[in-house]
C-alpha cells in the first residue's frame, strides 16, 4: 500500500524541491526532466521528439508503453492518479509535462500540473471544454465568427431523433461529449441517423446534429499561449477503417504531410482565420488557452469551414507533423508550458523541414471494435531504412512485443516527397506482422506534395 502525502505538503514540496538539486541527478548535471501523460502513438511521437532535443536529460511517460522503454522511463501510475502524479513529480523534480489523450484534458490535469508549479502543455479543463463539449465548441465558434456547418443541439439522442422528423437528407450525428474517436456518423439518409443515436457511443448523453460539409478536409495544429496562436505543419488523416474511405470512423488509419489541401505557406493564415479568433473567444471568457489546439478542417465551394477542434496533439497527427520540427522541441514546449511562447519564438522563430512524412497504422483484427491482444508481433527488427516503427499498443513477451490493443503500431516514414514516404512507409508495413493484422492500402495515395 502506497503512502500518499497531503495535497498541501506535496506542493510544498514541490516548490523546495524545484530550488534544490534532485537527488536523482548528479552534481551539475544539465537538461530538462519531461514527463509525457498517456501510452498511444501520439505520446511516442512526443517522447521520441523530446528524445532528439538536447535539453532533454530525462523522459518519463505515464503509463506509456514498452516500446517507448527504449528511449523513454515507464512509470506504473495512472495518468488520472493526481495525488501520486503529484508525488512522481516532487520526486523526479520534472520541469514540464505535456498531455497526451483527450480524456485526461476533460479530468482537469492541466490544472494539477500547473498548480505542482511545473510548465505543462495542456489546457485547463475550462479551456479544454473546446473539445469535450461539441456544442460548446460550435458557442465558440459562432461566438468567434468562424465558420462551420449548420448545427442544432439536444439533450439526449430521443430529442434528436424527434428533431430529425420530416427531414431525410444527409446529417451527421455527433456525440456531445467524448467518443475516442468513434462518435461521429456521417448519415445518409435519417434511417442512418437513427441507428447512429441508437449506437452505444451515441445514444447515453447529449446529441449534436449537424449539416453535411463537401469538400477535402485538412488537419490544422497550432501552439496557443493566451492569444498568440502559432501553427505547426499541415497534415492529412485518414478516419475510416477501411480503403476509399469505407467503413466505422476509427481513431485514425494514417496520416501525411505536407498537403496540396492546405500547403505550408498557407498554415499561419489559416490559424489566424480559424484558430486564433476562438482562441480570443477563450482568452476572453476568463479560461486562455495554453497548449495545442488542433483544427479538422474542410475546404468547401465557399472555403475553409472548422468540422472539430481537438485540445492537444492530434492522432496520427503528431507522428507525421513532429518529425518536420527543427529546432529544440524541449525547449520550444517549456516556453509554451510556461506561458512564454510569443518571447521565446521572437528569439527563435518556428521552423520545419521540407521533408514528407507518412503515418500507416497497423490495426489488430475488429479494430475499431472489440480486439484481443497477445499476439506475437514479427518484423519489427526489419524495417527498411528510413523508417520507424511508432508504437501505439504494444507489450513485452520475453524478448519480443505481442499487441495490446487496436491500433498497434505506426510506421512512419520519411522521404523528399510523399510519395518516397509512401513508398517507404508501406515496404515497412509489409514487413511487420502478426495474426489478424490489416492496414489501409491507401494512405497519402492522393494529395501530398513534395518539397525537396
Amino acid at each position: 500500500m502506497s503512502f500518499i502525502l497531503p495535497r498541501d505538503r506535496v506542493y510544498d514540496l514541490i516548490k523546495k524541491q524545484r530550488q534544490e538539486r534532485s537527488p536523482g541527478r548528479a552534481p551539475g548535471a544539465p537538461g530538462l526532466q519531461a514527463l509525457v501523460l498517456g501510452g498511444g502513438g501520439r505520446e511516442y511521437a512526443i517522447a521520441w521528439a523530446l528524445a532528439r532535443a538536447k535539453s532533454v536529460a530525462t523522459i518519463d511517460v505515464a503509463p506509456g508503453n514498452d516500446g517507448m522503454s527504449v528511449f523513454a522511463r515507464l512509470v506504473d501510475i495512472p495518468p488520472n492518479d493526481v495525488p501520486r502524479l503529484e508525488q512522481h513529480i516532487a520526486a523526479a523534480r520534472i520541469d514540464l509535462a505535456i498531455v497526451g489523450p483527450d480524456d485526461l484534458v476533460a479530468a482537469g490535469i492541466g490544472d494539477a500540473l500547473r498548480r505542482a508549479s511545473i510548465a505543462a502543455v495542456g489546457p485547463s479543463r475550462a479551456a479544454g471544454r473546446i473539445e469535450w463539449s461539441k456544442s460548446f465548441a460550435k458557442e465558440v465558434m459562432d461566438e468567434a465568427g468562424v465558420p462551420t456547418a449548420s448545427w442544432s443541439s439536444h439533450p439526449d439522442a430521443v430529442a434528436a431523433a424527434m428533431a430529425l422528423e420530416g427531414r431525410d437528407g444527409p446529417v451527421v450525428v455527433k456525440a456531445d461529449g467524448l467518443a475516442a474517436g468513434k462518435g461521429v456518423v456521417v448519415a445518409r439518409d435519417r434511417s442512418e441517423a437513427l441507428d447512429a443515436l441508437a449506437s452505444a457511443t451515441i445514444s447515453k448523453g447529449a446529441v449534436v446534429l449537424e449539416d453535411v460539409l463537401e469538400g477535402d478536409e485538412a488537419s490544422l495544429q497550432a501552439l496557443v499561449d493566451g492569444e498568440i496562436v502559432v501553427a505547426l505543419p499541415p497534415a492529412r488523416d485518414h478516419k475510416r477503417a477501411g480503403d476509399g474511405d469505407t467503413g466505422p470512423n476509427t481513431g485514425g488509419m494514417g496520416a501525411y504531410t505536407p498537403t496540396e489541401v492546405l500547403p505550408d505557406d498557407e498554415a499561419q493564415d489559416t490559424a489566424n482565420a480559424l484558430i486564433a479568433p476562438a482562441a480570443r473567444v477563450l482568452a476572453k471568457r476568463g479560461t486562455p488557452y495554453r497548449g495545442v489546439l488542433y483544427a479538422g478542417l474542410i475546404r468547401t465551394r465557399d472555403g475553409w469551414k472548422v468540422l472539430e477542434y481537438n485540445a492537444r496533439f492530434g492522432d496520427p497527427e503528431a507522428e507525421v507533423t513532429l518529425p518536420r520540427l527543427e529546432g529544440d522541441f524541449g525547449q520550444l514546449m517549456l516556453a509554451l508550458g510556461e506561458g512564454r511562447l510569443g518571447a521565446y519564438l521572437a528569439e527563435r522563430p518556428l521552423r520545419w523541414s521540407g521533408r514528407a512524412y507518412v503515418s500507416v497504422a497497423l490495426c489488430a483484427e475488429g479494430y475499431p471494435g472489440k480486439t484481443e491482444g497477445g499476439a506475437v508481433i514479427e518484423g519489427l527488427d526489419d524495417l527498411p531504412q528510413g523508417a520507424w516503427a511508432f508504437h501505439a499498443a504494444t507489450k513485452r513477451a520475453g524478448t519480443r512485443f505481442v499487441t495490446a490493443g487496436g491500433r498497434v503500431i505506426h510506421i512512419v516514414a520519411g522521404g523528399d516527397t510523399v510519395a518516397e514516404a509512401r513508398r517507404l512507409a508501406y515496404e515497412g508495413a509489409a514487413r511487420v506482422s502478426w495474426k489478424g493484422r490489416f492496414y489501409r492500402s491507401d494512405i497519402a495515395a492522393s494529395g501530398g506534395v513534395g518539397v525537396a
